[in-house]
């Protein structure tokens, strides 16, 4: 049986300088890139467009189906420009903060004169009160708020060294009220939604609210709606975790920034929380930032790595992303396979190790106890697969939501619902064309199944699906089947 249908876990990967030629995003994709990420902070609209043709040129000919997700900007918090050799600031240092391309209207007499990106200027001084702290770099500089002035900040460092131009910003503790849009992630979002992208990711998300400002945009320009991810990185969202989980498709840890807001100490004890959290409702999670950091530059990880990525599986993370690894490091194939083989490693000591408890199905829900009883029949039964025949998807998500140790197959005639499926824990896709009735039902999962090798004559397996068929909301079948049965049945209808 192929690797790619043993693993469970799928990986994200950001494409970028290193993984943008044809040639390696098809090695990506050979090598187990289930989804592809473009990281709108960087690039136009011209490369991104590139860029997305050829991964669906590529997965074509793979014949996979690879998802790719829209990473928007959010309303970045940085520097302005510093100059070419960055400012030097110690300890007990008095910095004025200003919009950047404005005159400090605030005397510069005894203070250090640092541009802030113009667009949050004035929301961050708002906001913002006296003994606030204020980070930049991913907190390798840390200052306190000791006079706001709107839009202006003036601030005493408390750890300095040579600051250089649009580093980020980050400020735990304090609320912000900014929009969660920016006019650039809108045009952006436009750009996506007209490309047909399966997923998108906002960044900085603090509420539900976020998520549904999101969600009236998209509304604007398609009703065919795509995956909404939100990025879990500010202390607010973790305040209001279970309400986001709720409204989205799909959660993505940024343990980045969110180390910096809340501490590197808590993020573990909240990654796990937010990874049960989404288990225990079928919600696809995705764990990210620095998985295999050190295959930017080395073409091994470090052992610390390998554990961290085995630890997300064991939590039970439906993905594990790479960031610089695959879009600008020198290693983008070798990343992918470590990550690979690191999963399949961890996946063969699940039962052992796993932290992921087991979910019980909804009360009252048809579908939910039709999959919870799938994944139990084919274990007890040793099928070598379950089928989920479904057309929006649904069945095979609530199905992952069980966690079978069964490879799963999701045979679908809708090839955008199809590659959503990318997020979902354990779900290999397969497309066909519509079908008409029940008669040919299970001839065409023997043939989907013994065609790409994924069983053979006499295995047994699982088959779920709606009568009638492919009908949104009507999975109401579960049988144990035997691949070369029909042949058997029509050998013995012609001897009589």
């Amino acid at each position: 049986m192929l690797s790619s249908f043993r693993r469970k876990v799928k990986i994200v990967c950001t494409l970028g300088p290193s993984s943008r030629s044809p040639e390696m995003i098809r090695a990506l994709i050979d090598d187990g890139m289930d989804i592809a990420r473009l990281n709108f902070s960087h690039g136009t609209h011209d490369f991104h467009r590139g860029l997305i043709a050829t991964i669906r040129d590529a997965a074509r000919a793979a014949n996979k189906q690879v998802a790719i997700m829209q990473d928007l900007q959010g309303p970045k918090l940085r520097l302005g420009k510093v100059g070419p050799e960055g400012i030097e600031i110690k300890a007990g240092d008095i910095v004025l903060l200003y919009p950047e391309g404005a005159t400090p209207r605030l005397s510069t007499h005894g203070k250090i004169p640092i541009p802030i990106s113009a667009e949050i200027a004035q929301a961050v001084a708002v906001d913002t009160q006296v003994g606030a702290r204020i980070l930049f770099d991913d907190g390798k500089f840390a200052t306190r708020v000791i006079q706001v002035e709107p839009p202006e900040l003036v601030v005493e460092v408390e750890v300095g060294g040579k600051l250089t131009s649009n580093k980020g910003m980050n400020l735990p503790g304090t609320p912000l009220s900014m929009p969660c849009l920016t006019e650039k992630d809108i045009e952006d979002l436009k750009f996506g939604l007209s490309q047909n992208v399966d997923g998108v990711a906002l960044s900085f998300v603090r509420n539900v609210q976020d998520i549904e400002i999101l969600k009236q945009y998209m509304r604007k320009d398609t009703m065919k709606l795509p995956h909404v991810v939100a990025k879990i990185e500010r202390e607010e969202a973790i305040e209001y975790m279970d309400s986001i989980i709720e409204v989205v498709d799909g959660l993505l840890i940024a343990r980045g920034d969110m180390a910096v807001e809340i501490g590197a100490e808590r993020v573990p004890a909240v990654q796990k929380q937010l990874i049960h959290s989404c288990n225990e409702v079928g919600v696809p999670v995705i764990t990210a930032t620095q998985m295999l950091e050190s295959m930017i530059s080395s073409p091994t990880p470090t052992r610390a790595e390998a554990s961290d990525v085995a630890n997300a599986v064991f939590d039970g993370t439906d993905a594990v992303m790479l960031s610089g690894e695959t879009a600008s490091g020198q290693y983008p194939r070798e990343a992918v396979q470590t990550m690979v083989r690191v999963i399949l490693e961890a996946e063969r000591s699940m039962e052992t190790y796993s932290r992921h408890r087991r979910t019980n199905p909804m009360p009252g829900s048809v579908v939910e106890a039709i999959e919870s009883a799938a994944s139990s029949i084919a274990g007890q039964v040793g099928a070598v697969a379950i089928a989920c025949i479904t057309h929006s998807g649904v069945a095979a998500r609530t199905l992952a939501k069980y966690r079978p140790e069964t490879p799963v197959l999701a045979i679908m005639d809708n090839e955008e619902n199809l590659r959503r499926l990318a997020f979902v824990w354990g779900i290999r896709g397969a497309l066909i064309p519509k079908i008409v009735g029940t008669d040919d039902l299970f001839s065409m999962v023997e043939k989907v199944l013994v065609g790409n090798s994924w069983a053979q004559t006499e295995d047994l397996v699982v088959v779920t699906a709606g009568v009638p068929t492919l009908r949104k909301g009507t999975t109401n079948m579960v049988k144990v089947h035997r691949v070369g049965s029909l042949m058997d049945r029509s050998t013995d209808h012609s001897k009589n």
